[in-house]
């Protein structure tokens, strides 16, 4: 069975629905219904119960997607080593990028990969965890930097680092200057978020969730640098990567106690989808040698930052509905 066709069974396993499962790998429906059938035939029994319009896998389904999926990883493994090994194409690395990895996990991997392919070009877009998905999603790039996870089914994904979290606090605030905080103490006072329910604020709601705390939302932004333009400005506290602090102005960051207080980044793609020859070498790239957590760094972190850095920012375009809770 070719590699397409694996992608397409495992395309239906994950949506169970045959339309949605031919958008997900650009096909049409009835090709891919055929292409089902085909293998059905191939294997002397069904590999799913059909209910009305869905599709689920059945005992038969099961055993064959978990080595399907090996297969696939296998050769798909494969084609990024000999991708790796290849003078650099002409077509260029087409990679999105959250606005809180640009900063340390961006340049430290287009180092590499510029390194295995001087001169190459790289077409870099940042953007939220939301925005970044929605780019990916409509091919308008090949891969993406972000974190965590993406939960929609059609991503891979490549785990490449463990950023803790930090609390930060405006200058002066009760809890500044101390050399941890427990999440458990966090219950007065409203915290600043972000916006879309992706990303950072997913990674925020769960570590609330798993201390049993309900905290208050006083304020939403729709990136990490609005959410620390409103702790500065007193509107909240907030929970945010500790490599996005540094040289921010009013802000000071204090170390959580709690161990489960990180966020997963990685490397994201569509599955379904070829990816070109730049995007495997620079997957290949990206997986050698899983990076060491990144420390919170000392509590009371701050600083003035620079012209640079300040005119990256970006304001917050409005404030939540104080009262609402986590």
């Amino acid at each position: 069975m070719i590699t397409e066709e694996l992608r397409w069974f495992l395309a239906v396993a994950e949506t169970e629905h045959v339309t949605d499962a031919a958008a997900l790998v650009g096909t049409t429906q009835p090709t891919l219904s055929r292409a089902i059938v085909r293998l059905e035939r191939h294997l002397g029994t069904q590999l799913f119960d059909r209910d009305r319009n869905r599709l689920r896998l059945n005992q038969a389904g099961r055993v064959y997607r978990r080595h399907a999926q090996r297969a696939l990883d296998e050769l798909e493994s494969a084609q990024d080593r000999i991708a790796a090994l290849l003078p650099a194409p002409a077509e260029p690395l087409r990679l999105a990028c959250a606005h809180s990895l640009g900063s340390w996990l961006l340049p430290e991997l287009l180092t590499a990969y510029r390194d295995h392919a001087p001169g190459h070009a790289v077409d870099v877009r940042e953007g939220s965890a939301a925005a970044v998905l929605d780019l990916l999603a409509v091919g308008a790039v090949d891969l993406a930097l972000t974190g965590p996870q993406p939960s929609p089914p059609g991503y891979g994904w490549l785990p490449l680092a463990e950023e803790r979290l930090v609390l930060a606090v405006p200058a002066g605030h009760r809890l500044a200057g101390r050399a941890g905080v427990g999440v458990s103490e966090l219950t007065d006072g409203g915290f600043v978020i972000m916006r879309q329910d992706v990303g950072l604020r997913e990674v925020t709601c769960g570590v609330f969730h798993r201390s049993g705390v309900t905290a208050s939302v006083a304020a939403e932004a729709d990136t990490v640098a609005g959410i620390l333009d409103l702790v500065a400005a007193r509107r909240g506290a907030a929970l945010v990567p500790a490599g996005a602090v540094a040289g921010h102005p009013g802000i000071e960051t204090v170390p959580l106690t709690a161990a489960d207080a990180h966020r997963t980044v990685g490397l994201a793609w569509r599955r379904g989808r070829p990816l070109p020859a730049p995007a495997r070498a620079f997957r290949v790239l990206a997986g050698r040698g899983r990076r060491a957590p990144r420390p919170a760094g000392p509590a009371g972190q701050r600083g003035a930052g620079s012209a640079v850095q300040l005119a990256r920012r970006r304001r917050a375009s409005a404030v939540g509905e104080p009262g609402s809770t986590l």
